[in-house]
């Protein structure tokens, strides 16, 4: 079952490509599991009134500082790894 799954790509893509690649969906994966699920209690906290406004405030402006400098730190790192100049 498999061979004909390695046979439908070119010979490029080797059996531990499509290992790295599933290997990096299933961190997706997880990593999105946990955003929701941080996001979900966080929701239902706040509903229930046991979280203040002033400290939901707070995390969503981390999450979005967080997210401000993975994109500063990401543009850069992306133009080194495609430079030539090694």
């Amino acid at each position: 079952m498999i061979g004909h799954l390695e046979d439908s790509f070119p010979p490029a893509v080797t059996t531990t490509t499509l290992y790295r690649i599933v290997g990096w969906l299933l961190r997706v994966y997880v990593a999105s599991l946990l955003i929701v699920g941080v996001y979900s209690l966080l929701w239902v906290l706040e509903v229930a009134g046991m979280l203040p406004v002033r400290w939901l405030s707070t995390v969503w402006l981390g999450v979005a500082a967080t997210g401000v400098l993975f994109l500063i730190l990401l543009v850069p790192l992306y133009y080194v790894a495609r430079s030539t100049d090694r």
